[in-house]
């Protein structure tokens, strides 16, 4: 084999070397990007679900501050005039 066959002979086994990397970065680069819209998915999701979530703890707080209020007024009233 001469000097040339054999420069041939690597540069082309360098080039399917090349070729095997591109087609397992763009493979890796295809997965990272499905994986990041799932993420992104999920993301909003728990981003709807925690505002739900805030939305019903206020709403309770209301609803217990009402309560806790109209308690105190009532006990308020139990007290009758104060002793002389």
């Amino acid at each position: 084999m001469t000097n040339m066959e054999k420069a041939v002979k690597e540069l082309q086994d360098n080039l399917l070397v090349l070729a095997e990397i591109e087609r397992r970065q763009s493979t890796m680069l295809r997965e990272h990007s499905e994986i990041i819209v799932a993420n992104e998915r999920n993301i909003a999701k728990l981003n709807a679900e925690a505002a739900e979530f805030r939305r019903h703890t206020e709403q309770n707080l209301a609803e217990i501050t009402d309560k806790l209020n109209g308690l105190i007024g009532y006990m308020d009233g139990m007290h009758g005039p104060p002793s002389p």
